[in-house]
């Protein structure tokens, strides 16, 4: 077992954002926080200590993930899962550019989810 990780869930799609928590915590992490865009995303990651970010690419607002994780990394550097409906090439070269650890094409799994969190720590 992993040491358990503070995570930060941004996605504005409320069923995905209760699935993803609920994956979290039956993982044995803590859920830190949910939030729907990219600016609160970067507001709370700046300004709190997080060990790793599920990151939604499509989000309301002004700033989608990939955005925010780039703002994010200007303060401080933090893993993150993107997970996407959108997995065309040219977002994912986009992705690649930021802390990435994992690029998972919607619904993500519990399973993979526990793969990738596991190899936070590696």
């Amino acid at each position: 077992m992993t040491e358990p990780k503070k995570i930060l869930i941004v996605e504005d799609d409320l069923i995905l954002s209760m699935l993803n928590n609920r994956f979290v915590k039956l993982l044995g992490h803590s859920v830190v926080k949910s939030v729907k865009s990219g600016e609160e995303a970067v507001n709370f990651a700046t300004e709190n200590t997080i060990d790793l970010i599920l990151m939604d690419v499509r989000l309301k607002g002004k700033m989608d993930g990939i955005e925010a994780m780039t703002e994010i990394n200007k303060v401080k550097e933090v893993p993150v899962i993107y997970i996407t409906g959108n997995s065309d090439v040219e977002t994912k070269k986009r992705a690649e550019a930021t802390n990435m650890m994992a690029f998972c094409v919607k619904p993500l799994s519990y399973e993979e989810l526990e793969l990738i969190i596991g190899r936070v720590n590696q």
